[in-house]
C-alpha cells in the first residue's frame, strides 16, 4: 500500500506535538517503551521521505507483542495508572506506521489530545498547565496543516493560527468552567500510580527524618481567618508513635484506637475526655498529596465536616482514602487542652512498655536521675536540664547508632536530630514508669504576607513528646527546645547555620537563599500565585462552586444552574457570530483584495464610485472617461491588480499593487493642491 503522503507542515508539528507530549511522561515509562517510541518517529519520517516502506501486517504485531511485554516489565504490572498511560502513549506512537489515510492523521491528533490530557494525573500546577496549552496548540498546528495545500507550508502562520484559535476559545472554557455543574476531575480519582511522594512516615528510625529535611518540597498550605500563632506554637500534629523495638518507634495497631469519630456520629467516651480551653483558632489547610492516610492539624482539633475523615482515639485525624490528590478541610483547634486527665490502666500500660533487653545504660542512667528527683515533674525537668547543659548538639549529620541506639546517642555521641532527643526522652520517661510517646508532624511554616498563608515544606518536619501528668493529662514536651530552641522559635535553617548542612543536596533550591530579599520576594509572589491556583482553580469542588454562584445569585439549586449556564453560553456564542459575521467579508479577502478595496474607497470619496458588480477594468474605463488626468494611475493600479489576481499571494507582490495606490494618492494630492 502507497500510504497518505501526509503534508509536511502537519507531519513536522505532529511529531514536535508527540515529543512535547510525550517527554513529561518519561521519567515514569520503561526504557523499552521509550526506544519504541523513538524507533517508530524515525521509521515514519524514513517513509516519508521515500527510504523506507510501510511495516507490514506481521511486522506491527511484533511491535504490538514487545511493547505490551516492556510495559508489564516495566511497570511489574497492567493494572493501575501509569502502565494505562504508558499503553495509551505506545499506542500513539504506533499509529504513525499506518497512517495510510488521511483520516488516521485526524485519528492521530486526536489521540495527541488524550494523551496531553493524561498529564494532569500527576500535575496541576500552573507550569504544566502553560507547557500543555502550548502542546495543545502544536497539536492544533498538525491539525490545520493536515488540511494545508503544499502552497501554503508556513509553520510560523500555522503556529498564529493554532494560537488565535486556542485564544478565541478562552472565554467559552472560563465561562464552561464557572457555571457547568461541577463533576469530581479526574485527577481527584483513586488511581493506583508507582509515583513516589514524600513525607512523614508511620515509622520512626534515628535518622529518616533528618533525610526528610533534605527536601524543599511543599506539605501544605494553612491559611488562618484571624491573626497567625507564634511560630513557636505551630505544632502540626500527624502521628502518635508509642510502640518502641528498641530501634524503631511505630504507631499502634488500628484496633486499638475503636471506632474513629466523626462529626455525624455520636461521640465515642473517649472524646469526653478531651477538654479544650482558651481562644479558638480556625483555620483550612491545603495538604499536597502524600500517598498516606493521615492529616495534620494543630493542637487539639475539635474536628472536621470533611467527609471521609475521622478522629483517632490518640487525637489525630485520619483519612479512609489515601490522599492522592490536593485535599482541603477546614478545623478548629484550641492551644491550650486537657486531654485524658483520668487515663485508664490498659493506655497506662500501653506506654510505658518497653523492650526487656537492650539500652542497660540508659536504663541506670533513667534511675540514677530518678533517685535525684522528688518528683515526677522534677524529674522531667533534670533530663531537660541534662539536655541543656551537657555537651549534646544539634546535627543533620549525626553517626551511625548500633544495637543500643539510646545508649549509644545518650551516653556517647551526644549529636543528634530531633528524633534521636525525642526517642531518647520517651526511653528515659517510660523507664521510670511515666506515660510518655513520641508524636510526628512539622513544626513552625513560613508565613507568606502575599497570599496571607503558612508555608509548610519538607525540612520542617519534626519529632517531638507528650508526657502524661496527673491531673493536666498529655502534656506536649519539646525536648529539642533544650538543645536548639532557636529551631522552635526560628526555623531549621538557623538551627543548623553552623554547619552549612540545610538542603546541601539542593544547591539550586529557592529556599536556600532567603536572606536575599529580592529572590524571596519573587518566591512569595509565585508561591501566593500557585496558592490561588490551587485553591480557585484545582480545588474548584462543587461546593466551593454553589458556594461562589449563591455570593452573587442567591441560594441556587441545579436546575436554575444549568439555566443559568445555558444561558450564558449561548449568549457568547451569539456574540462570538455577531464578531465573525461583522469581519467576515474582510477575513475572507485576500490582501490584494483589501489593497483594491481600499483603492476603490478613494474613488468614492472623489464622487466615482464602484458600481456593484462593475468589474475592474470596465470600472477603470469608465473612472477614465470622467476623470482624464487619472488615467495612468487607474492603468497602472488596475493592471497590477488584475495580474496578481492569477499570480500566487504573497507580501512582496502585494507590495507592488500597494505601491501603485500610493502614487495614485500622491498625483491625486498634487491636483488638489
Amino acid at each position: 500500500m502507497t500510504g497518505f503522503q501526509i503534508p509536511r507542515n502537519s507531519l513536522a508539528w505532529m511529531l514536535a506535538a508527540q515529543t512535547a507530549v510525550i517527554l513529561p511522561h518519561i521519567s515514569r515509562m520503561p526504557y523499552s517503551t521509550i526506544a519504541l517510541c523513538f524507533f517508530c518517529v524515525l521509521w515514519r519520517v524514513m517513509v516519508y521521505q521515500g527510504r523506507w516502506s510501510y511495516p507490514g501486517k506481521w511486522v506491527k504485531v511484533l511491535f504490538v507483542f514487545f511493547g505490551i511485554v516492556g510495559l508489564g516489565i516495566g511497570y511489574g504490572t497492567f493494572l493501575g495508572l501509569d502502565p494505562w498511560v504508558g499503553l495509551l502513549i505506545m499506542m500513539f506512537v504506533l499509529k504513525l506506521l499506518e497512517m495510510h489515510h488521511k483520516r488516521d492523521g485526524y485519528v492521530v491528533i486526536l489521540l495527541g489530545y488524550f494523551v496531553a490530557l493524561t498529564q494532569f494525573l500527576y500535575e496541576q500546577g500552573i507550569p504544566y498547565t502553560l507547557y500543555m496549552f502550548v502542546c495543545v496548540i502544536m497539536i492544533t498546528a498538525a491539525l490545520i496543516g493536515l488540511n494545508q495545500t503544499r502552497s501554503h507550508l508556513r509553520p510560523v502562520q500555522t503556529f498564529k493560527k493554532a494560537s488565535v484559535l486556542l485564544l478565541q476559545s478562552v472565554p467559552l472554557m472560563i465561562v464552561l468552567f464557572v457555571l457547568f455543574p461541577r463533576i469530581s476531575p479526574l485527577w481527584t480519582v483513586p488511581l493506583q500510580s508507582s509515583v513516589a511522594r514524600t513525607g512523614v512516615t508511620d515509622t520512626m528510625t534515628p535518622g529518616n527524618i533528618a533525610l526528610l529535611t533534605q527536601s524543599d518540597e511543599l506539605a501544605f498550605r494553612a491559611t488562618f481567618a484571624d491573626e497567625v500563632p507564634p511560630l513557636s506554637k505551630l505544632y502540626w500534629r500527624g502521628l502518635v508513635l508509642s510502640r518502641f523495638d528498641g530501634e524503631s518507634w511505630t504507631q499502634e495497631l488500628p484496633a486499638l484506637y475503636g471506632r474513629l469519630y466523626r462529626p455525624d456520629q455520636p461521640p465515642p467516651s473517649w472524646r469526653d475526655n478531651m477538654e479544650l480551653l482558651g481562644e479558638e483558632v480556625k483555620y483550612s489547610i491545603l495538604l499536597e498529596p502524600t500517598s498516606q492516610n493521615w492529616l495534620f492539624s494543630l493542637t487539639m482539633p475539635e474536628g472536621t465536616d470533611k467527609e471521609g475523615i475521622g478522629l483517632v482515639r490518640d487525637f489525630r485525624f485520619y483519612s479512609f482514602r489515601e490522599i492522592r490528590s490536593k485535599l482541603r478541610y477546614e478545623l478548629t483547634s484550641h492551644l491550650n487542652y486537657r486531654i485524658d486527665r483520668d487515663l485508664h490502666d490498659f493506655w497506662r500500660y500501653r506506654y510505658t512498655l518497653l523492650p526487656v533487653e537492650g539500652n542497660p545504660r540508659s536504663k541506670r542512667l533513667a534511675e540514677s536521675i530518678w533517685d535525684r528527683s522528688p518528683n515526677k515533674q522534677e524529674y522531667i525537668r533534670n533530663v531537660l536540664r541534662r539536655f541543656n547543659r551537657e555537651e549534646f548538639v544539634y546535627t543533620l549529620k549525626p553517626p551511625v547508632l548500633g544495637d543500643n541506639s539510646i545508649d549509644e546517642f545518650l551516653l556517647d555521641s551526644k549529636r543528634g536530630f530531633c528524633e534521636h532527643y525525642a526517642g531518647s526522652f520517651v526511653f528515659l520517661m517510660r523507664t521510670v514508669g511515666i506515660p510518655a510517646r513520641v508524636v510526628v508532624g512539622y513544626q513552625g511554616g513560613e508565613y507568606n504576607r502575599i497570599g496571607n498563608y503558612v508555608e509548610v515544606r519538607q525540612f520542617d518536619a519534626h519529632a517531638w513528646t507528650e508526657v502524661w501528668q496527673e491531673g493536666q493529662g498529655w502534656v506536649r514536651v519539646d525536648p529539642t527546645s533544650a538543645v536548639a530552641p532557636e529551631r522552635i522559635e526560628s526555623g531549621l535553617e538557623f538551627a543548623v547555620e553552623g554547619e552549612d548542612t540545610f538542603l546541601s543536596n539542593l544547591p539550586l533550591s529557592w529556599m536556600k537563599y532567603r536572606q536575599t530579599l529580592w529572590l524571596t520576594e519573587i518566591r512569595l509572589q509565585l508561591s501566593a500565585l500557585s496558592h490561588y491556583w490551587d485553591s480557585w482553580v484545582v480545588g474548584y469542588t462543587p461546593s466551593v462552586q454553589m458556594s461562589l454562584l449563591a455570593r452573587y445569585f442567591g441560594d441556587l439549586d441545579r436546575k436554575w444552574l444549568g439555566m443559568v449556564m445555558m444561558s450564558s453560553f449561548f449568549s457568547l456564542l451569539g456574540v462570538v457570530a455577531i464578531f465573525i459575521l461583522g469581519k467576515r467579508s474582510h477575513t475572507l479577502l485576500r490582501p490584494i483584495d483589501r489593497e483594491y478595496l481600499k483603492f476603490c474607497q478613494l474613488l468614492a470619496k472623489q464622487e466615482l464610485p464602484r458600481s456593484v458588480g462593475e468589474g475592474p477594468l470596465h470600472y477603470a474605463a469608465r473612472v477614465v472617461q470622467t476623470r482624464p488626468d487619472l488615467a495612468p494611475a487607474m492603468k497602472q493600479v488596475t493592471d497590477t491588480y488584475v495580474r496578481l489576481n492569477y499570480a500566487e499571494d504573497q507580501p512582496e507582490k502585494t507590495e507592488s499593487l500597494r505601491k501603485a495606490i500610493r502614487v495614485y494618492r500622491f498625483r491625486n494630492l498634487v491636483t488638489e493642491t
